[in-house]
């Protein structure tokens, strides 16, 4: 399909957008993520629509936290509702090294990542990011694959929407950014507690949700050109293991922590049988994110207790089940890991070999854990344990604290093992299991088919979005047995998202931008998609929701285009 002057125009003001947004630094917990919602909130009142409903763009502080959500709505003639998401904050800078100081300016940054990497002896990584750079089809940033490329797209088409005469204007579009995603989505979470009052005030009914995130891609981006219908979900499985620290000369007079362990993390590690499918799709399996001992200083004593956390994506399974699972493994890991023991005992000639073959480990969840603290040392100082433990920046650290401290409140001796959740729990999400009506998953996939076609850009339909992201909770609303079991599993309070009473349920899919190494000092967006593609894309999706029928065959409006790759090519 040809580019017209007038396509070319908005895929620009994307690129704008993009830019502009990149060049405010908002690294999860700083200055910045914390100034960016006034930043955003004054760029999008100037807009005229805006001028004239200044009410309807603000901002809305995030529930414990310095930062907060941005919503900017733009009505039209009936309830019906599409949300447009998008996280506005990024990992940190520090991997650009000596160009650090350009990591947020996506031009500079262009030409400086070309110079460094004109050199010999590249990586297959780095000849691909010279290429890209090279060609002026990818653009690099802190930030701008990740995911203010999607945030950009987004502002494009609610200023294109706010641009038609009211009675053209079917629904209501509302822009979420949110920060914290790269932490512990506390923007997204405070977001399900706002909108439903969102929603009485200005009497919206939210029928889709399109979250912006990115996708990445390392071929020709037939990967990444793609509509998710659903995310997978994450659980932070954890596991403190105690044993009975002995001499190290004396290897067999204690129970060893580090060989449960070690049977622990080799039966999960990687292992395809625990790997999750829905939709002939199979989430990766889980891995090892933690595993270190308790020890603080240099001794010869074996280690009294180790720590691991696994990441355990999910896309069928429910936290019960994964959790029960969770249990069973540990079970067998602690029995294998003794009985070995008891035979390197015997086949050495210890004379504590019977003793150790008679070892039986315990293994109890989390709440069995707190249970078993409070009746020994009282819920009061249960409490004190929690309120004294900061919840941030590491989740896992602050679940590993109280869990050490309850096993001391319990008087908890070893072998033992103790699993609990370590971290915010991800639900996984698909349109199928949203409430929405049994056709949508088929009508979302028709429009994708028939922009691709009308547009000549191929993009894809795919089932689960592979990132973890704010999908999992907005429109989301976990059934009662998922939200005690998170409840009763998860360390400190501050890590359970509570879905407030009345919280909206409606379908969320994603649909963003694609590029390589995001999170990485060569992070970079396609233009071509990013600015072109994508807000055709997700106009047509969001307006063809909003309306009841369609007035006219998809792609046949006046104002359907899309441009070219090479439109966006030259820098």
């Amino acid at each position: 399909m040809t580019s017209s002057r007038f396509d070319s125009a908005r895929a620009a003001r994307t690129r704008e957008f993009a830019i502009t947004l990149t060049r405010w630094p908002s690294v999860t917990g700083s200055e910045g993520e914390a100034t960016f919602p006034e930043r955003l909130r004054e760029l999008l009142a100037t807009w005229p629509y805006f001028q004239r409903h200044p009410a309807q763009v603000w901002v809305t502080p995030a529930r414990s936290y310095a930062s907060g959500n941005v919503y900017a709505l733009v009505r039209g003639r009936g309830p019906q509702t599409v949300v447009l998401s998008g996280h506005f904050d990024t990992v940190h800078t520090d991997s650009y090294g000596d160009e650090q100081a350009w990591a947020t300016d996506p031009e500079a940054l262009t030409e400086r990542l070309i110079a460094s990497l004109q050199r010999p002896g590249l990586t297959a990584s780095e000849e691909l990011a010279l290429q890209d750079l090279s060609s002026g089809e990818f653009l690099p940033g802190r930030g701008l694959l990740d995911m203010k490329g999607g945030i950009a797209a987004g502002m494009t088409v609610l200023e294109r929407y706010a641009a038609l005469p009211e009675s053209e204007r079917p629904g209501n579009l509302l822009l979420v950014a949110t920060p914290d995603e790269e932490g512990m989505s506390r923007g997204a979470r405070s977001a399900v507690s706002d909108l439903p009052e969102i929603a009485a005030r200005f009497q919206l009914e939210v029928r889709l949700g399109i979250n912006l995130d990115a996708t990445s891609d390392v071929g020709d981006g037939s990967e990444g050109r793609a509509v998710y219908l659903g995310t997978v979900g994450k659980l932070l499985l954890s596991a403190l293991i105690v044993g009975r620290p002995t001499h190290a000369a004396y290897p067999f007079d204690g129970s060893s922590a580090a060989l449960m362990a070690a049977e622990l993390v080799r039966a999960v590690e990687g292992n395809p049988e625990l790997a999750d499918t829905a939709y002939r799709q199979n989430a990766a399996p889980p891995v090892c994110l933690e595993l270190r001992d308790s020890r603080t200083q240099y001794d010869v004593t074996t280690p009294a207790q180790l720590w691991c956390a696994f990441n355990v994506l999910t896309q069928r399974s429910t936290p019960p089940q994964v959790f029960s699972r969770f249990l069973e493994l540990a079970q067998t890991a602690a029995h294998t890991a003794l009985t070995l023991q008891a035979q390197q005992a015997a086949a050495w000639g210890s004379v504590a070999a019977p003793a150790l073959a008679e070892l039986r480990a315990r293994v109890l969840s989390f709440a069995e854990l707190r249970a078993q603290a409070a009746a020994h040392a009282g819920e009061v100082a249960v409490q004190a344990v929690i309120a004294a433990t900061p919840a941030d920046p590491d989740p896992l650290q602050a679940s590993r604290s109280i869990t050490q401290a309850l096993v001391g409140l319990a008087r908890l001796e070893g072998p033992a093992i103790i699993v609990g959740l370590g971290a915010v729990h991800y639900p996984h999400t698909h349109v199928a299991d949203s409430g929405a009506d049994a056709q949508l998953a088929e009508r979302l996939s028709r429009q994708v088919e028939r922009f691709s076609q009308l547009s000549g850009q191929s993009v894809r339909v795919r089932h689960s979005f592979a990132g973890i992201s704010d999908m999992s909770f907005l429109g989301h609303v976990p059934g009662a047995a998922d939200a005690e079991l998170v409840f009763q599993q998860t360390p400190h309070p501050v890590h359970v998202h509570t879905t407030p009473q009345g919280a909206l349920h409606f379908p969320t899919i994603n649909v963003g931008p694609w590029g390589r190494d995001y999170h990485q000092k060569l992070e970079r967006l396609h233009q071509g998609y990013g600015f072109g593609v994508l807000p055709e894309l997700v106009w047509e999706l969001a307006v063809s929701e909003l309306e009841s029928r369609e007035e006219a065959p998809f792609g046949e409006r006046a104002d359907f285009a899309v441009p070219s790759d090479t439109s966006l090519g030259e820098r």
